[in-house]
């Protein structure tokens, strides 16, 4: 695995994805794609339990009015915000416009700047940037190495990069000051063959089910809460909870839906599927994620145990389209289903 997270802000509530829900709030007003981005003042974290190692790269569109500043760092076994707890290194933009090298805790919560940033102004204020990101932990072969729209700004080698005694990362924490907004966010891990480096400009693409009535999936063992329309039970750009969903009981019934087309063209770094469940009743019960590419289903070897009570968000990724192991093509997920099955 080297993609680990992704998000595109397309959603007006982020609370299952990112924890510290009062302060992650999207925004129409501007977007670097699609409609939406997160907005001034987000400030969150969130796991990535499938990370692995202690490379961690990022990508990222950033807007900031003059004076605005922005941040992102690794951290371990944490996603609070406000606090130096678990985070190890990323990258701060200060107030400035200069680039530095981050340890531990946010700015003004502990940890510390790193030394020999970039000048003052490189960052460019009043629109779109693109900034990506590759962090070693280590105590002395560390390194920060900072890219703003294609050129490399910051590069910090054979640094200490560990301010604790964690080497390794499994969630990240980000937050924008003053008047910003944050696109198209991508996460890896710098493992396995593809993904382990710098991402380049991307975006995120979102797109989600559409009705059995436009086109309904292969599978439909789980029941509707309400109609019999599976799609339009699971077609929300933010989770609306009980008042829309499927359910089931019953081993490995399978529910999958068609989605929207893309939209879109160009190089596909990979799908991840985003899918939030509980259960309902005590005892204990999980769901694996699925895709079907063409006519196999594909089906995730993890089982996702699930709460009671709140919504937790689930996520798999491919980075390859699992039907032929090749780079996915816009046909192939075009044509894809996604869905749950349950599983335990």
């Amino acid at each position: 695995m080297a993609l680990v997270f992704s998000d595109g802000f397309e959603r007006t509530s982020l609370g299952q994805k990112w924890a510290n829900p009062g302060y992650n709030s999207t925004s129409t007003n501007r977007a670097r794609t699609g409609t939406r981005s997160a907005a001034y003042a987000f400030s969150a974290g969130t796991w990535c339990p499938t990370a692995s190692g202690s490379t961690f790269i990022f990508s990222a569109g950033i807007y900031m009015t003059t004076g605005g500043s922005w941040e992102i760092k690794c951290a371990k076994d944490t996603v609070a915000g406000g606090g130096a707890a678990g985070q190890i290194v990323g990258v701060y933009i200060h107030t400035n416009g200069a680039i530095y090298g981050r340890l531990g805790g946010m700015a003004g919560y502990g940890g510390s700047y790193m030394a020999n940033p970039t000048a003052p102004n490189v960052f460019r204020y009043n629109q779109w940037n693109h900034i990506e990101g590759k962090c070693v932990i280590d105590d002395t072969t560390g390194s920060v190495v900072v890219k703003l729209n294609g050129e490399t700004v910051l590069n910090l080698t054979n640094v200490d990069t560990k301010p604790s005694t964690e080497t390794t990362w499994n969630a990240i924490y980000t937050q924008l000051y003053d008047n910003g907004n944050m696109d198209d966010l991508v996460i890896a891990d710098g493992s396995g063959s593809a993904n382990n480096d710098f991402l380049g400009q991307c975006r995120v693409v979102t797109i989600l089910p559409v009705t059995d009535a436009v086109a309904a999936g292969s599978h439909a063992d789980f029941t509707c809460l309400t109609s019999t329309d599976h799609g339009a039970m699971v077609d929300e750009e933010s989770s609306d909870d009980d008042t829309s969903y499927v359910y089931s009981s019953t081993l490995n019934h399978i529910d999958s839906w068609e989605f929207a087309a893309l939209g879109y063209t160009g190089t596909i770094k990979g799908v991840l599927l985003d899918v939030a469940a509980k259960k309902t009743e005590s005892g204990t019960r999980a769901i694996r994620l699925l895709t079907r590419p063409t006519s196999t289903d594909r089906i995730d070897t993890t089982d996702r145990y699930l709460g009671q009570t709140n919504y937790d968000r689930h996520i798999k990724i491919w980075e390859v389209n699992p039907d032929d192991s090749a780079a996915w093509e816009v046909a192939d997920i075009d044509g894809a289903e996604f869905g749950v099955k349950v599983s335990v």
